[in-house]
């Protein structure tokens, strides 16, 4: 075999190479990114819905963080809440919630934070435990979540129409994903819209801005005994892979919607 044939062979195979890693390089691609949009509710502090607390018998069932595993034995456990604006605490000696404790949260002011302080021994080698403390606080949601007075289909209608199909790739590229914060009030109205991850192209950040602000008119939110309240949400599109989706307080239950 001649230099010339040698050489032409060893380029062959290096290209065949590149072609192989490029398309193993796209196909992992394809599983860590996307272009959609999502709206989730804004969540700066654990809440559990009126259906679950319903359903809940331990301090587990409140906060899906609570780790009861890292307790040795319980010293006691407190559940504070404002109730008819007065302050009240009711205590137990372990994680399982009393009817007292369930009485007082479900009685407690709407929207109020409710906290809980837990002093233990912790589950460790050491031959001398001293006793320790920890605390979470949480909330009830309302009983109706805010939601698009024409329902889910009209408002993705509108944003297909007035977003999808404006904003491409190139303004919001891969690893990366734009975000409008925006309260609905009492009245079911959107109020102080804002940017709270920019694009690359400031003329995509105002239309993202301008079509929340001028969204269908939602139905507030509202509590069993129909008090309504404002909750604040964020618009995101683009990758949802994105690490900046870990930064803006987030609470998701549904998939992105793509494309």
């Amino acid at each position: 075999m001649n230099t010339l044939t040698i050489l032409s062979t060893k380029i062959l195979s290096l290209c065949g190479i590149v072609i192989i890693s490029y398309a193993t390089l796209s196909a992992q691609e394809d599983k860590t990114s996307d272009f959609s949009y999502q709206i989730n509710r804004v969540q700066k502090y654990i809440s559990i819905s009126p259906a679950q607390l319903d359903d809940a018998t331990t301090l587990s069932d409140l906060n899906q963080y609570y780790k009861s595993d890292w307790v040795k034995e319980y010293k006691s456990v407190k559940i504070t809440a404002i109730s008819k604006s007065q302050k009240k605490t009711v205590t137990s000696s372990n994680d399982e919630l009393t009817k007292k404790q369930k009485q007082l949260i479900e009685s407690a002011d709407l929207g109020s934070n409710i906290k809980v302080i837990v002093q233990y021994l912790p589950d460790n080698n050491l031959s001398k435990s001293e006793i320790q403390e920890m605390d979470f606080a949480f909330k009830v949601d309302p009983t109706h979540e805010a939601k698009c007075a024409g329902g889910e289909d009209h408002l993705n209608q509108y944003i297909e129409e007035s977003i999808m199909k404006k904003v491409s790739r190139k303004d919001v590229p891969q690893y990366q994903v734009a975000a409008v914060k925006f309260t609905i009030n009492e009245n079911g109205n959107v109020v102080d819209a804002i940017i709270a991850s920019a694009s690359r192209n400031k003329d995509t950040d105002a239309l993202l801005l301008k079509t929340i602000c001028e969204m269908p008119k939602w139905v507030s939110a509202e509590y069993s005994d129909g008090t309504k309240t404002k909750q604040e949400f964020v618009f995101t599109i683009g990758d949802h892979y994105s690490c900046t989706m870990n930064i803006l307080d987030i609470k998701s239950e549904t998939p992105p919607s793509t494309q």
